[in-house]
């Protein structure tokens, strides 16, 4: 069977796809494994597929963990336990996981972040109860994927 693939002019077609796929932004192998299932080819032929994009550099789990965890830091304000478990559903490594955080954020920046969340949730809510006013802006940073120890630090620091 796998003679067949690597005689077959498809081979080529599926490989341009999955090239064009890969190029155009960063995958993972668990996405690159649900386009090949989205394309029909047969499941014996994936682990081939993979290694070949792996060896042609399309494809590279590390790379991929790192833009995520910049973008999703950056651009979507997602805190640590968020980043975590998208990248953990994707099936991609703790280890490669934590090396990214560890690298691609830094610490100032992440206190930094929780700072702004909760001074733009606290503009948006209007003139309640103090109390009520906190469990909002809790829930939202929380929500965001922050830890909650962090959160009520900075609450605390900016008299929230």
């Amino acid at each position: 069977m796998a003679a067949t693939l690597q005689k077959n002019p498809d081979h080529d077609g599926v490989m341009l796809i999955l090239e064009h796929y890969c190029a155009y932004q960063e995958r993972c192998s668990r996405d690159v494994q649900v386009k090949l299932r989205n394309l029909n080819i047969p499941p014996a032929f994936h682990e081939k597929i993979i290694r070949s994009l792996k060896e042609n550099n399309f494809l590279d789990d590390e790379r991929f963990t790192r833009f995520f965890v910049r973008g999703k830091f950056r651009i979507n304000r997602w805190g640590r336990i968020k980043i975590r478990f998208e990248l953990s559903a994707r099936g991609i490594p703790a280890t490669l996981i934590n090396k990214a955080i560890a690298e691609e954020i830094t610490e100032d920046d992440y206190m930094n972040a929780i700072r702004t969340l909760i001074l733009k949730k606290k503009r948006e809510i209007k003139a309640e109860k103090k109390l009520n006013i906190r469990d909002k802006i809790i829930n939202f940073v929380i929500g965001k994927g922050y830890e909650s120890d962090r959160v009520l630090e900075i609450l605390n620091e900016l008299k929230i």
